[in-house]
């Protein structure tokens, strides 16, 4: 019972969020409100977690939590992006394709957590990463990279990111810790390193790592041209 009550209140503390940076975003303050996306994504993390780990994962969290990331993941990002880069009208067409996307992203997960065991991958970038990776590039713009094609990378960004959420490219949930192979050894690496260099300077750090996790899916597509292996998905 406290696993499943635990796990409810991580969600409601990601719409909190959500709803917290959607205030800021309203108030012209977009720095705070992309930091506010990524600690939602930090709960919802936390949420699966407890779910699992206490067997408390029901039908009813699965749907709540969705929910609440189409609010979180899927509509806060897209009135940040569109509000701070994107104000004009093929920049509302992004947005919301953006958000069409999250959609998507999150009806398929559902779709597949119900008929198929936990798997090593997700199936399409994940909608919680794929809102860390566009609000924190507002971050990087607005205090590490100053450049005058702020707007137009914005709106390829947000194009990329929402093809990967519907793509079926699979990507890693977190690094096997206890993996001793050499491509457990670089992702293990990987997060480490990541969280150091967050820690010394998130703001000059967070976009460039965030891409290379997009660009992963990409590259094991590529090497999996190349070998005939069967993916279990989450």
């Amino acid at each position: 019972m406290y696993g499943s009550v635990l796990s409810n209140l991580c969600t409601v503390a990601n719409l909190l969020c959500g709803f917290l940076s959607m205030h800021y975003v309203f108030r012209g303050s977009f720095v705070p409100a992309a930091w506010l996306i990524f600690l939602a994504a930090v709960f919802d993390k936390m949420d699966g977690k407890i779910a699992r780990a206490t067997g408390r994962s029901s039908q009813f969290g699965i749907e709540f939590d969705s929910i609440a990331d189409v609010c979180t993941f899927g509509v806060a990002p897209a009135l940040l992006l569109y509000h701070s880069r994107l104000q004009a009208p093929w920049g509302l067409a992004i947005s919301l394709l953006y958000l069409l996307c999250g959609a998507f992203r999150l009806a398929r997960f559902n779709v597949i957590s119900l008929n198929n065991a936990k798997g090593e991958y997700y199936m399409g970038l994940p909608i919680p990463v794929a809102a860390v990776c566009i609000t924190q590039y507002v971050v990087f713009t607005e205090r590490a990279w100053d450049t005058s094609h702020a707007t137009a990378l914005a709106a390829v960004l947000v194009l990329f990111v929402a093809a990967l959420m519907v793509s079926q490219f699979d990507y890693d949930s977190m690094p096997d810790f206890h993996g001793s192979g050499l491509l457990d050894r670089l992702k293990q690496l990987y997060f480490i390193g990541s969280v150091g260099l967050l820690v010394y300077s998130a703001e000059d750090f967070f976009f460039p790592l965030a891409l290379i996790y997009l660009l992963s899916g990409i590259y094991r597509w590529v090497v999996g041209l190349f070998h005939d292996e069967v993916t279990q998905h989450a």
